[in-house]
This record gives structure tokens, sequence and C-alpha cells, in this order.
């Protein structure tokens, strides 16, 4: 037997999974239902003549027309497909902790510090996902933002017990944004942010007949730690960021620009006797400074790379690998079953999919089996037994022609069973 259970998120019992699973479940599961047509409807995909032309279908061998015109409508619609992509990274952080929250606007620091785990639902839900209770709450904040310029950052975490919040910009990969992205956040994001830090003259907050700064803030919510880091997840090649990774793609020397003017600007700070830095390290460009006068807060600007990412943020040691790495099979298994699926459709005006269709259509004991599939999340066993009946019993519809060269019958059936069901689960 060589059939082979899959791990398909979209087949678990979606209120079963964890935060982490729900961001993808229901973007996997629109891409799945999609798919499920482009194999079984013809007309779901239809180019029009200027298209035929540009893309070659016009002039491509009759052999080869229909697996390249699947190939290309297949591909075309899931490059095309964004939903649930964007900001999964911040979004999979966020769902690690519940005081870790996306998003971070200056303008609502007192909501975050004095809700974080509201403000976090906020963020990954947005503002629908929240009850009517909750959008109240965060409607009739009794703080008002009277600043000028606002700023947001991708991540932050408020550490309660250790009076420390921690803030990240995110940058995916060593060379995300080039040499001028990486500049304008030491320069600009993190320039305004220290020029904020030190401004207590211009009111940011207002509770009541009460102003505050950003340091009067920091002081009110007893805020004694405060971190800002510039977080590079990893290298081109994929692996955890470096230093090293960051230096050989001609990135680094941007952050060298930018960590040297912020450091001049602290030098100066320092000459004056506002601050007294405590620790520095020039490689990492990090630097670590007391606020004097104002009941020692200390303020850290730096780089973050690989896994000291989720050691800062979350303070503990996990892999940034682990974090963020993906062991599902519903994108890539339901991606190649669809192209070979469809190419048959074009072709003989059926595949296994709409034969499997078929035969549930007419025969209750597979939709019985193939309920079994559904309800018991696609163990082997209930896989197993739907796909031995199917081919037993209905060894005319699945001929040879209908399973690509180099599998096997029962393996393949058994794939096509498994991303039906999952986007019918």
């Amino acid at each position: 037997m060589a059939i082979q259970k899959r791990n398909l998120l979209c087949l678990i019992n979606k209120e079963n999974l964890e935060l982490g699973q729900k961001l993808l479940y229901d973007p996997y599961k629109g891409i799945l239902v999609n798919f499920v047509e482009l194999a079984t409807d013809k007309d779901k995909i239809d180019f029009d003549p200027v298209s035929k032309a540009f893309n070659g279908l016009l002039s491509i061998s009759q052999e080869l027309r229909h697996y390249y015109e699947s190939l290309l409508g297949v591909t075309s619609y899931f490059q095309a497909s964004k939903g649930g992509r964007g900001r999964y990274i911040e979004k999979k952080f966020s769902s690690a902790i519940e005081t870790c929250s996306l998003d971070i606007k200056l303008s609502n620091f007192p909501t975050w510090l004095t809700n974080p785990v509201l403000y976090r639902k906020r963020g990954i839900f947005t503002i629908q996902g929240l009850t009517r209770t909750e959008k109240a709450q965060l409607r009739t904040t009794e703080w008002d933002w009277i600043g000028a310029d606002d700023q947001t950052t991708d991540l932050g975490n408020y550490l309660a017990n250790d009076n420390t919040i921690v803030l990240v910009e995110l940058k995916n990969r060593t060379d995300s944004g080039g040499t001028s992205a990486r500049r304008e956040i030491w320069t600009n994001k993190f320039g305004a942010l220290l020029d904020l830090i030190f401004d207590t003259v211009n009111k940011l907050y207002r509770r009541g007949n009460n102003q505050f700064s950003l340091l009067e803030l920091l002081n009110y919510f007893e805020i004694r730690n405060i971190e800002i880091y510039l977080a590079i997840l990893f290298n081109v090649d994929g692996s955890p960021a470096s230093v090293e990774g960051d230096r050989s793609k001609g990135f680094y020397s941007s952050s060298v620009e930018g960590y040297r003017e912020l450091r001049g600007r602290l030098q100066e700070l320092e000459e004056s006797n506002t601050i007294e830095v405590i620790r520095e390290d020039s490689n990492c460009f990090t630097v670590t400074f007391e606020i004097l006068q104002t009941n020692n807060i200390s303020v850290t600007f730096g780089s973050l790379y690989g896994d000291q990412v989720s050691a800062k943020l979350f303070r503990d040691g996990d892999s940034i690998t682990d974090l963020l790495l993906l062991r599902y099979d519903d994108i890539w298994l339901s991606l190649l079953t669809v192209i070979f699926e469809r190419t048959l459709l074009l072709k003989h005006n059926q595949n296994c999919m709409t034969k499997l269709r078929y035969i549930m259509s007419r025969d209750h004991s597979a939709r019985i089996l193939y309920e079994n599939t559904i309800t018991s999340e696609g163990t082997e066993a209930s896989i197993s037994s739907f796909v031995n009946y199917l081919i037993r019993d209905y060894a005319s519809h699945f001929p040879n022609t209908l399973v690509p060269s180099g599998r096997e019958k029962d393996e393949y059936i058994g794939d096509v069973v498994q991303v039906l069901a999952a986007s019918e689960s």
C-alpha cells in the first residue's frame, strides 16, 4: 500500500487549532476551495486571444498544450492570491504570547499598556474580530492623543513583571527593502523616537486635566526599560540572519552609517550629563543608556539577528526557524495535484476528482467513507478504507491514464481524496 497520510491543516477541526494555526487556516482553505474549482471546472480560467498569443498557447505543441495551459492558469491564480499572506510574520510572532502585539502606535501607548491582551487581539483579528464590549472599551479610552507626528513599530511586547517594553521593527531578510529602507529605520524612525524621549516640552497625551510627554507617560506606567530594535529574521539563503550574512550581501554598511549617526547624537547627550551609556556592542549596533534624573529609566537601541529576535522579544531561546517554520502540506500538495488534474480536465474532460464526485453522488457507501475521512481528520486508516473501496468497486473509473507517470494509483487517488476533503471539511 503506497497511500501516504499528508499533514493537512485544513483537515483539522478549526475549533481545535491554536491561534497560530488559525492564522493560516482561512487563507489555506480559500486557496484549496479555489484549487478544487480549477480542477473540476474547465471554464474557471479562460485566456483571451491576446493572452493566448502572448503566453505562447497558440504555438506550443499539441502534446504539451494542455499541461502548459493548466500550469499557467493554476500558478497564475496562486500568485495572484494574496489573502492571508500580508502581516503573517507579525501575527505569528504576536500569537506566541498574550502580551505581544503588532502595530504598536505611539498614539496608542496608553491603550496598549492599560490592556495589552485586548490590543493584541485587535492587531491579530482587526477591529471586526472584537466583541461589541471590546470595541466599546477601545472607543471610550480616557486617554487623548494630542501629539503631532505619530510613529508605528511592527511589534511590541509589554513585560509588566520586568517593567519593560520591547519594540521591534522587522525585516524578513538581510536584503529586505535595500540600503535605503535600512538607513531610514536608523535615521528617521529611531531618530524620531530618540527626539520624543527627550522632548518634555511638547506633550503627547492627555488624561483629564493632566498632560504627558512620552517620558512622563513611561513614568506614569512605571516603565523602567524601553528596548527598541531593528530585527532581521533570515539571511538570503533562508538560514537565521547573522552579522556575517548581512555583511556578505552589502547591507551591513547601511546599519553602520545609521548607528554612527545615532551614536553621535547620544554622545552629545552624554557630554551634557543627560544620559549615561552603560552597555554598548558596536558590532551588533546596540547601545543601552540610562536617562539621568528620571528614576534612571534605561533605553536600548540596537539590531537583532535571527534567533536573537525571539530571545529579546520573548525572553526565551526559541529558534526563529522553529517559531516560523510551517510543516503543512496543504499548499504544495494541492498545487501539484490540481495542475495535473486540470491538465486531464482540459485534455479528456475528466480526471480523478470529477470521477470521485460522480461516484459519491451515486453511492451512499462512498459518501460515508468520505465523511469518515473528514470527521477523523484524515487518519491513515480512513483514507486507506476509502481508496481501497474505490479501487476495488470502481476500478474501471480510474484507468492508468488518469494517474501521473511514476505514481502508484492508490497513492495518487489518496492525495486527490485528501485535497478534496481538506477543501470541503
